[in-house]
């Protein structure tokens, strides 16, 4: 954990580990052989992003910084580039755009907005210091949105006991 709560270290590790992630994934394919490009995508939406997603309610606020946003689209752009196999000379927002991807800093925010909207549902957190750190977000998302209904029903188990067991051992 970062000494200073700035989410530095986190961003690196997870920047690295994606990284790396990636580049073992892109040596499985080739123009002509491996993996198809669409087996790509479908590796970098099911495995690769949600990765990144990790703890999205906790350190969301690094991703309104420049810098994050930076170094999140350079992951994005490498994974753009070997899903199309264009050119290095395409812009981002182009392939993005033709791969129907969103740009990760905003990805990031909805996920951190969903784990919080789950939270209102659950009643949770209970503990005030916990909902005190929370509050950034809270502001950021529109009370409309809380009033929403959910689908979400508490469990209920009824079991009742419609049998009887007999062991004879005769």
């Amino acid at each position: 954990m970062d000494p200073r709560l700035n989410w530095n270290q986190h961003l690196q590790k997870i920047i690295r580990k994606t990284q790396t992630t990636f580049a073992l994934v892109r040596r499985t394919c080739g123009r002509k052989w491996g993996l198809r490009l669409s087996m790509v995508h479908c590796l970098y939406s099911k495995v690769i992003r949600p990765f990144i997603f990790d703890g999205a309610l906790v350190w969301w606020p690094k991703v309104t910084h420049k810098i994050t946003k930076i170094q999140l689209g350079r992951i994005q752009r490498m994974a753009c580039l070997a899903i199309t196999g264009a050119m290095k000379s395409n812009p981002t927002a182009a392939m993005e755009m033709l791969l129907n991807l969103t740009p990760l800093d905003l990805l990031i925010m909805a996920e951190a907005r969903m784990a919080l909207y789950r939270l209102n549902i659950l009643k949770q957190p209970a503990d005030p210091k916990t909902a005190a750190g929370l509050l950034p977000i809270w502001k950021n998302v529109s009370e409309p949105i809380f009033d929403m209904r959910s689908d979400y029903t508490i469990p209920v188990y009824n079991s009742p006991k419609l049998f009887n067991v007999i062991i004879d051992m005769d």
